[in-house]
């Protein structure tokens, strides 16, 4: 069980590795839920990033725990009572309340103090790229995002389908405004992306997400782009996070509640919808939502047929990033080897693993 069950857990200051005058502060902000057996490499890889790239970055690390039943709390505070030098602050959240991923969420962006800021969930692994760089794209945006990979039972990868999509998405709605983009169909990868810190902290946003249970990223970015608009957003073609998919997801274990998340903002939608051709999309869509065949649900579904259509008119381009974009998966293959192996060797107790080992 967690070695204790108050808000929070860990909180330390370090002021010899960071002069008072670094140019840059960024915190790591986790998502973390039965994570035992992923949480070492997750934080493996943040290490590896700060010791690469992190001379001139004040880093915080804030891990909100949503009432994990295993021993992921546990795991990390062993791991951060090694490498507490490597952060100015660090937070863990762990009360042994079960709030759902949005509101966890939430209680995490409460501790925010620092310019830049990326959001994962402890089961997911940081790539190679400088995030401390890349970050700086969020300048004068409120969404900045890379390209995903995926990692399956420990192998980095990506479906053609999914890439191409992802392409097909950006080149569908390149000249319409973001929220229209989150109204129709396409592909978009969340674990890729970076917030605006002012815009996790706009109390509307915040008080948004909080109406839902464990779909964050659909409305976060839905009141995001409400909110500022017209609402500035950069695909960067660089892979920033492998997204780890198992059988015990959170979107495949609680499939209903993320239907009812969804079936909730695209009420929202309909009714802050004023155009006639755009409510009855969101209808269909919200229709399509109760049909239990996935095939029917495919078939039925007007918004399907309408985006096919755009990638067509827009195909030649498409294909054309598509087949320019090498996503280096061996290379990244490598990384995750070694994030893998280090995480093995982290800790010195019997229990904590990865989940490939």
């Amino acid at each position: 069980m967690p070695l204790v069950s108050i808000s929070v857990l860990v909180c330390c200051q370090n002021s010899n590795r960071f002069g008072m005058n670094t140019r840059t502060d960024f915190t790591f902000l986790v998502l973390a839920y039965n994570h035992e057996d992923y949480i070492l490499e997750h934080l493996e890889s943040i290490k590896y990033l700060i010791e690469k790239y992190g001379d001139e970055v004040s880093v915080d690390l804030i891990i909100a725990d949503d009432a994990s039943r295993d021993r992921t709390v546990e795991v990390a505070d062993c791991w951060l009572r090694k490498n507490a030098d490597l952060f100015r602050r660090t937070v863990i959240l762990s009360d042994g309340v079960n709030r759902g991923t949005c509101k966890n969420l939430t209680r995490a962006i409460e501790e925010l103090s620092t310019e830049y800021c990326k959001i994962t969930a402890g089961d997911d692994v940081y790539s190679y790229e400088n995030i401390f760089a890349e970050s700086k794209q969020i300048d004068g945006r409120e969404i900045v995002s890379g390209l995903p990979l995926h990692l399956i039972d420990g192998v980095i990868g990506m479906g053609g389908f999914y890439l191409f999509n992802l392409f097909a998405t950006n080149v569908v709605y390149e000249n319409a405004s973001f929220l229209k983009r989150l109204k129709g169909v396409g592909f978009f990868n969340s674990p890729s992306v970076i917030y605006a810190v002012p815009a996790l902290l706009n109390r509307r946003v915040i008080e948004f997400v909080n109406q839902y249970s464990v779909t964050e990223d659909y409305p976060l970015q839905v009141k995001i782009a409400e909110l500022y608009s017209p609402m500035r957003f950069a695909q960067i073609e660089k892979i920033f996070v492998y997204y780890r998919r198992t059988a015990g997801s959170a979107y495949i274990v609680k499939t209903g509640e993320f239907n009812q998340d969804k079936e909730g903002i695209l009420r929202y939608l309909i009714g802050t919808e004023s155009g006639l051709w755009p409510r009855i999309l969101l209808a269909n869509r919200l229709f399509c939502c109760g049909v239990k065949n996935k095939y029917l649900r495919l078939m039925l579904n007007i918004n399907v047929y309408v985006y096919a259509l755009r990638v067509v008119w827009g195909g030649g381009k498409v294909v054309a990033k598509y087949l320019n974009f090498d996503s280096q998966v061996e290379r990244h293959q490598a990384h995750y080897d070694l994030i893998s192996y280090r995480a093995k060797h982290s800790i010195g107790f019997v229990g904590a693993r990865s989940a490939e080992g």
